[in-house]
């Protein structure tokens, strides 16, 4: 069964929601996870693989699109289609619950305060839950 795991973070805007990311993924390609980033387009995914590159810490975060015929430890995709072979890491970026989830050892879910994101929020938490993951959530309002 996977691992599911939400990281509530204390800011609204995107790009905290980001430098986040780069930080979980610098820890999970150190502990030698492969990960798949699902975004809604193929826009939001080249916005995350441009912070991935541009990443201001000591990890290198090599990544690729879907689209891309090189393979990178971290592929960003937007369809279903795209989901990997191999599943290993699933940072979940989009607002619906992605079927195939149960394929992946873990799931990432990171969550900033605005309102709708964290109504869908909600309504994954309640999906993983139906689907037998028992998610564990990271508050990170309390961390400084």
């Amino acid at each position: 069964m996977p691992q599911a795991d939400f990281y509530i973070l204390p800011s609204t805007d995107t790009d905290s929601r980001y430098q986040f990311l780069t930080r979980l993924c610098g820890r999970a390609l150190a502990a030698g996870h492969k990960l798949y980033i699902h975004t809604a387009s193929q826009q939001m995914a080249e916005e995350v693989s441009n912070w991935l590159w541009r990443a201001e810490s000591e990890a290198f975060l090599p990544n690729s699109l879907a689209s891309d015929t090189q393979l990178a430890p971290i592929r960003l995709g937007w369809d279903l289609p795209h989901l990997p072979t191999q599943p290993d890491m699933l940072v979940n970026l989009t607002s619906g619950y992605l079927d195939h989830t149960e394929q992946f050892a873990r799931i990432a879910e990171v969550v900033v305060q605005e309102p709708t994101i964290l109504a869908d929020t909600r309504q994954r938490f309640k999906r993983y839950q139906a689907a037998g993951i028992q998610p564990s959530m990271h508050d990170m309002r309390k961390r400084t």
